[in-house]
């Protein structure tokens, strides 16, 4: 019976050669991977227990039929020397949901781009975390 070709290990630097996606000396660290990432999804909960079930469904088509073009215009219009800002994908909470709340006032649209650069700077505890410091 011919086996398989082997594969190059899945870690980074690694190169060793194996029959799985990891080496022996790495196998562990992948399970742990997947096992951490399971962990961290169930710690955070679904989108309902988030507070982003059917009212903020509706809330979101809300907000971008008000605001049409990105209201954030970091990484869109302004920000890459783009003459319009893009189109508005994504419901951004001004103040973020937990200090604030879901009502129109708190609510702007934006691109999915803007959105992602100012949740990641402005709005996580990896962006509070690294502010505190």
């Amino acid at each position: 019976m011919p086996y398989a070709a082997k594969k190059v290990c899945q870690q980074p630097g690694c190169g060793a050669l194996c029959e799985e996606r990891y080496c022996v000396a790495h196998a562990r660290n992948g399970v742990a991977r997947g096992q951490s990432r399971k962990s961290f999804d169930d710690q955070r909960g679904s989108a309902h227990a988030r507070g982003y079930g059917r009212q903020w469904r509706k809330l979101r088509l809300v907000v971008l039929a008000r605001d049409p073009l990105c209201r954030i215009q970091i990484m869109c219009g302004r920000g890459v020397g783009h003459e319009l800002p893009a189109a508005s994908t994504d419901a951004d909470h001004i103040v973020p949901k937990p200090a604030g709340d879901d009502s129109l006032d708190n609510l702007q649209g934006a691109c999915h781009e803007c959105h992602s650069w100012k949740t990641a700077t402005k709005d996580s505890n990896f962006a509070r975390r690294k502010r505190a410091r």
